[in-house]
């Protein structure tokens, strides 16, 4: 796979990393360790970001692995991903989201001392393109991104303040505009998808929406979520949130359009959540729930282990989900951990 551009503290490759299991036309994706994953639905693929920890003798740098793979209702033929490793600092986790172009996606790879970049892929010559990537002290780190159009549009916070960035590789332009925007958003607290971006502030009760573009962002609303917020998801037509109010968190559905929020799950501990299509998908230990047009979620399955992400096209739902094997090698038993994809069901 071809490179548009080099990172000095970060590397950049294309090569397979990743097992499948089954047929081609229904496979389930296996990944090593229990890394932090997220996951999305799109263009008629499932896309994926693996972000842990990785130990050579003399010293631990930090991967993310991310890949995508033909959906259909069904998980299909895995392509060619895309690895970043970076011994800079402790990764604060990728975020991926599928772009509904060619099976494209966009991801973000911050880290907790440095900005990280922004990665585009894949261009006509299956060239993934390093959208942003600020070396300097202090650079806004990106927090959400997604694609607009055709302008890939990333959120990115500091302690100055957050920036709204854009860019358009998929027209060859590799020229990026950087505009502020109100408040200081943090890891997961910022989303973009088609004329969407939402944002909260660290700590904030309540959600900032507007219509992005290359001067900033317009139409903007601020929308209160019961509680605070920890976790920003974006959509054409609506936005989730996970919200935590004292020991209890909350999902919340906020339509673009009109801003009424409403929560459609509540319970103990932090919720996966995802959406796609009409529909929100939620996983809690090893359960999942979903929600459909705004409705109270309901039971849509069981996970065989606590569910690391999710995935929806508004009709499916697909698990990553977190279990443990025992393998014997040479009368020695050891557990071996690994992350498998699969598809778990329908949205109810």
């Amino acid at each position: 796979m071809k490179r548009r551009t080099a990172l000095g503290l970060l590397a950049i490759t294309g090569a397979a990393g990743l097992a499948l299991t089954g047929s081609a036309q229904a496979a389930n994706i296996v990944l090593g360790g229990w890394g932090s994953i997220t996951a999305d639905i799109g263009g008629g693929a499932l896309v994926w970001s693996d972000t842990a920890p990785a130990k050579t003798v003399a010293f631990t740098y930090w991967r993310t692995d991310t890949g995508r793979a033909a959906f259909g209702g069904s998980i299909g033929k895995a392509t060619e991903p895309v690895l970043i490793r970076t011994s800079a600092g402790i990764s604060n986790g990728a975020r991926v989201r599928a772009t509904g172009t060619d099976r494209g996606y966009v991801t973000i790879a911050p880290g907790a001392t440095y900005a990280g970049p922004v990665i585009w892929c894949c261009d006509s010559e299956s060239a993934e393109v390093v959208v942003s990537s600020d070396g300097r002290d202090g650079a806004p780190a990106p927090v959400g991104a997604g694609l607009d159009g055709t302008r890939v549009r990333w959120i990115a916070g500091s302690a100055s303040g957050a920036v709204l960035g854009s860019a358009s590789p998929v027209e060859g332009d590799l020229r990026a505009t950087s505009v502020s925007i109100p408040g200081n958003t943090g890891p997961g607290l910022a989303s973009i998808a088609t004329g969407v971006a939402a944002w909260a502030e660290r700590g904030a009760t309540a959600i900032s929406i507007g219509i992005p573009g290359d001067d900033g962002v317009s139409g903007m609303r601020s929308v209160a979520q019961g509680g605070t917020v920890k976790s920003v998801f974006a959509t054409p037509s609506f936005v989730v949130t996970v919200v935590k109010s004292g020991r209890r968190a909350k999902v919340v559905r906020t339509p673009v359009a009109s801003g009424a929020a409403r929560t459609v799950w509540s319970g103990s501990g932090t919720p996966v959540v995802a959406a796609g299509g009409n529909a929100i998908v939620i996983g809690s230990g090893s359960k999942v729930f979903s929600s459909r047009g705004g409705a109270k979620a309901r039971a849509a399955g069981t996970a065989k282990g606590v569910v690391a992400a999710l995935a929806t096209d508004g009709t499916r739902i697909v698990v990553f989900e977190r279990i443990t094997r025992k393998v014997t090698v040479k009368k020695r038993t050891t557990n071996v951990k690994s992350t498998v994809g699969r598809v778990l069901g329908s949205v109810r």
